[in-house]
């Protein structure tokens, strides 16, 4: 009786874990950061972009071009779409001064400076509709 009363204890626990990690949608808030800020002038640095709409609902694939103009001369740039959870994270590349150029169907285009330094967090871009 006690194994019987176990496995079915042991059952209910697993069968709970499986629910809460397959439930529910994410939040752009409860999704890791991937985005790395640059250690040093023309250092690598990745950008990972949460887009959303002024009612701060997701929007699925915007386009991101991060362009780097690096003090040395070199010019690098890197794109992506945003996924279902407006989530875009972008190859990593060596960085300068850099602008964000943000375009989305049926929103307006825009055209960002962005601070490196601020990329060990998410870069939060909101969209407005045309």
């Amino acid at each position: 009786m006690r194994k019987l009363i176990l496995a079915t204890v042991f059952v209910v626990a697993l069968s709970g874990a499986a629910a809460a990690q397959a439930g529910g949608s994410q939040s752009s808030s409860d999704i890791p950061n991937m985005g790395r800020a640059p250690l040093q002038e023309n250092g690598v640095g990745k950008l990972d972009a949460r887009v959303s709409d002024e009612s701060g609902n997701p929007v699925k694939g915007v386009y991101l071009k991060l362009e780097s103009s690096r003090s040395d001369g070199f010019f690098c740039e890197s794109w992506n779409t945003t996924d279902e959870r407006g989530v875009a994270v972008l190859p990593p590349l060596h960085m300068g001064r850099l602008r964000l150029i943000v375009k989305a169907k049926g929103y307006y285009d825009q055209k960002l400076d962005v601070d490196a330094s601020t990329l060990g967090e998410p870069y939060r871009v909101t969209l407005k509709k045309k």
